[in-house]
């Protein structure tokens, strides 16, 4: 299974009213290689935008310099060149041939779902079960193993002393999330060494606290 890195930028909080603004997804393999990659500016098929303030301020989207963009395509059309670039990199033999990651992914993937592909063509392709930093974060934090004080994404990266790409933009903030993942794991790598002298009577003297 390949991992499809994605994140969204849209014009509020609820996938069935704000629209979806930008996409970025970013297909790795199991050895971290970049296989593929697409950027969408988007817009709707039919009738306006619709966004609230608050959310341009966040993501310093302006609405007529985005409509006038010559990227910026109509979702149908996003949707054709997304599907296309899953299709080639589809594993044989697989039933779903990528696990969706993010930072709150499922946000994104609820938009996606909503307005660029409908569930039913979107499973056949991304499986259900994700990688969500924020989830993996408040495990760790709970089990202390980080700082309660992490929370968005710039703080982790700040923590990890990864290099600080401009935030809210969906192609940095994958780049930078793949590599809070990555960070993860290492941390996880490495305790698991420090852990693998312990015995099971100590490991379990622990859980029941």
């Amino acid at each position: 299974m390949h991992y499809l890195w994605e994140d969204c930028e849209t014009g509020g909080t609820d996938p069935n009213l704000h629209s979806l603004l930008t996409g970025y997804w970013a297909i790795y393999n199991e050895n971290w290689e970049k296989l593929d990659e697409i950027e969408l500016y988007l817009k709707p098929d039919e009738g306006e935008i619709v966004a609230v303030q608050e959310a341009l301020d966040v993501t310093g989207i302006d609405l007529k310099t985005h409509l006038e963009d010559p990227r910026t395509v109509t979702y149908s059309e996003g949707k054709v060149l997304l599907m296309a670039m899953l299709e080639k990199h589809k594993i044989k033999g697989k039933r779903n041939h990528f696990r969706p990651c993010g930072q709150n992914v499922g946000f994104d993937e609820n938009f996606i779902m909503a307005q660029l592909v409908p569930p039913e063509e979107w499973r056949k392709l991304v499986h259900y079960r994700a990688i969500d930093t924020l989830m993996i974060l408040t495990f760790l934090q709970d089990v202390g193993f980080l700082p309660k004080e992490l929370g968005n994404l710039g703080s982790q990266v700040e923590y990890f002393g990864i290099p600080v790409g401009k935030a809210h933009d969906a192609k940095e903030d994958i780049r930078m999330t793949v590599d809070v993942y990555r960070a993860y794991c290492k941390l996880m790598m490495t305790s698991k060494d420090n852990i693998s002298g312990v015995s099971t009577n100590s490991l379990l003297s622990i859980v029941e606290r």
